[in-house]
């Protein structure tokens, strides 16, 4: 008995092989350092906005909602050490958690002060985002 192969049955084999979503988005190298380009970034950005030197919406497509919440929120309280001086990133560390997620750490300097931080970064379809950020 012949089968039927017209187009819709042709659709139905192609998702079935494949149904458009991506299980992986890079070898582990090439996840590795895309996180830690997003993470270097971020950090710097965000203890920009923490100083006042740059606008906190420019963190609003980087970071989900509720940590955008709460670097907005301490933007506008004076973060620990603000009067030392601007922060600088001094070093971080990326280790990755899963294929889609890393932590990351560092420190930052304040004048002659040296204070840590430490985030969660998350791959999505629509690029990194910081999915969770302590400044300590």
């Amino acid at each position: 008995m012949p089968s039927h192969s017209g187009p819709t049955t042709r659709a139905a084999q192609r998702r079935a092989r494949h149904d458009g979503r991506l299980t992986s988005y890079g070898t582990d190298s090439e996840t590795g350092s895309a996180a830690s380009r997003f993470a270097e970034s971020s950090l710097r950005l965000v203890l920009e906005v923490l100083d006042g030197r740059r606008p906190v919406i420019q963190l609003r497509r980087l970071a989900a909602p509720s940590v955008f919440a709460a670097i907005e929120t301490l933007a506008r309280s004076a973060p620990q050490g603000r009067g030392l001086g601007a922060a600088r990133l001094t070093n971080f560390g990326v280790e990755l958690t899963g294929p889609n997620t890393a932590e990351v750490y560092g420190s930052y300097r304040r004048g002659q002060r040296v204070f840590a931080v430490a985030a969660c970064v998350t791959l999505h379809r629509a690029g990194w985002q910081l999915t969770a950020f302590r400044v300590l």
